[in-house]
């Protein structure tokens, strides 16, 4: 039900900034970033309940908890640099927006960086030395 209440919002708040947008753009870009923010609060708190269910889900299976908060932070990083590059785009910096996304990309390696080595690691010991 709160995903239907937030669809609500979103297409309210769509021609609402369709209609300020044609009167003055600046306040059309301010609506469209306050949609965005408030967007992403909601997401943010679904994602909060999300981590709670794979958490008790891993402490059942016993899954180390280093590569699934690693992959959590990687898809973390990857949905704010998405949110930040659509915001640029949105106010005609798409020479800005398509440098955030080479640094999202930048720290998704940096973060994901023990999980390669782990794999690397695994696929060495099936290697006969």
């Amino acid at each position: 039900m709160p995903f239907l209440q937030v669809l609500a919002v979103i297409i309210i708040a769509a021609i609402l900034i369709i209609v300020v947008r044609e009167k003055n753009s600046s306040v059309g870009f301010l609506l469209t970033l306050l949609t965005g923010a408030l967007v992403f609060l909601f997401i943010l708190t679904q994602i909060n309940e999300l981590m709670s269910v794979f958490q008790q889900v891993t402490s059942r299976m016993n899954v180390s908890l280093l590569h699934l908060d690693t992959i959590f932070k990687v898809i973390g990083v990857a949905y704010i640099t998405e949110f930040a590059s659509q915001v640029l785009r949105d106010a005609n910096l798409s020479s800005v927006a398509i440098k955030v996304e080479i640094v999202g990309k930048l720290f998704i390696l940096l973060i994901a960086l023990p999980i390669f080595i782990t794999v690397i690691e695994t696929l060495l010991s099936f290697i006969p030395q």
